[in-house]
């Protein structure tokens, strides 16, 4: 896992990584087909709507790397949108102390070695920690405000040119402090996918938005719960009929309800007790013929901005502390 520092203004940031993987490893944009580099290009203006600033950042790395922003724009915003193999589980539960979140990434083992976990601050934007398995756009991460959120795929009934989730959950990540602000970003944004995202703040206000590119919903704890999760499905009857499910083979039923089963029997949670949870054989993934499995997970209180990472099948004793983004805020100062 690459654990790349990137601050500054986006053209500074984009540059300065796309050298450094020009220069240590050769990197070359990965070749797409004809119909996902005409369906990419096509996101690529969409986006430049959507964000504008991290355009400037992809032409910064497509100058770093002797290549063309719009290619590399149009192979980054084809990512997920054909193939959808991530599956993944994320919960988060809010006690009178704080606001705890935990999140496996499972994936194909093989990309393991593209994985990165970044400390990215943008100038006059929030600061976060987040992981993905492709540079610039983010699966997950935690803000300096304590806002966090996570992706989780869907396999939906149908695509359309416009934001994938790497860059909804970058610019929530770069612009909103609440809940609230994060569900407004995400359904004024036109999706190319379908995605769950469970967002979570320190204020203890969770959802999941359960989005497609024909409507989005909004889900809110059940009455009596202080706990929120996703895995690889939509539960709302409103969005069920956007779902074309084929996820049984990665087990998205049974992780749903092993992450409610442990939910539902603890009152306080706490960073070690995240940990056991995500470790539970019910939860975490490790399917050796389809070499696939948990690739990372992540846990965070949200108050205090305490944030440990397992970069491989998660155990409760395998998790390093993740410092960076502590060491950016004393920085500012």
């Amino acid at each position: 896992m690459y654990h790349p520092r990137l601050y500054g203004e986006f053209y500074e940031m984009g540059i300065k990584y796309g050298t450094l993987l020009h220069e240590k490893a050769n990197f070359k944009i990965p070749a797409i087909c004809k119909q996902k580099m005409e369906f990419g290009l096509e996101s690529y203006q969409e986006l430049k709507i959507f964000y504008p600033e991290v355009i400037e950042e992809i032409e910064g790395f497509a100058k770093g790397i002797r290549d063309s922003p719009e290619k590399l724009g149009a192979f980054l915003l084809s990512l997920g949108v054909y193939n959808s193999n991530g599956q993944c589980s994320v919960f988060a539960h809010t006690d009178s102390s704080s606001t705890i979140i935990g999140r496996n990434y499972d994936m194909l083992f093989e990309f393991k070695k593209f994985t990165e976990s970044s400390l990215i601050a943008p100038r006059n934007k929030y600061a976060y920690i987040s992981q993905s398995d492709v540079f610039i756009g983010r699966c997950d991460g935690i803000n300096e405000k304590g806002l966090s959120v996570s992706m989780s795929f869907v396999n939906g009934t149908k695509i359309q040119a416009g934001v994938s989730f790497h860059f909804i959950v970058r610019k929530i990540l770069e612009e909103c402090e609440s809940t609230h602000q994060a569900i407004g970003l995400i359904q004024n944004a036109k999706v190319s996918s379908s995605n769950n995202f469970l967002i979570a703040d320190q204020e203890g206000q969770m959802a999941v938005v359960e989005s497609a590119p024909q409507r989005s919903h909004i889900r809110r704890p059940e009455k009596n719960e202080n706990f929120i999760y996703i895995t690889n499905q939509f539960q709302s009857g409103t969005m069920k009929i956007y779902d074309r499910g084929g996820v049984e083979w990665s087990k998205s039923a049974e992780r749903y309800d092993g992450l409610k089963n442990n939910l539902k029997s603890v009152e306080q949670l706490n960073l070690q007790k995240a940990k056991e949870i995500l470790s539970d054989k019910c939860i975490s993934l490790n399917l050796r013929k389809e070499k696939f499995g948990t690739i990372w997970s992540v846990v965070a209180n949200l108050n205090t901005l305490e944030i440990e990472r397992a970069k491989t099948k998660p155990k409760s004793t395998n998790y390093k502390p993740e410092t960076r983004l502590d060491w950016w805020l004393k920085r500012k100062k």
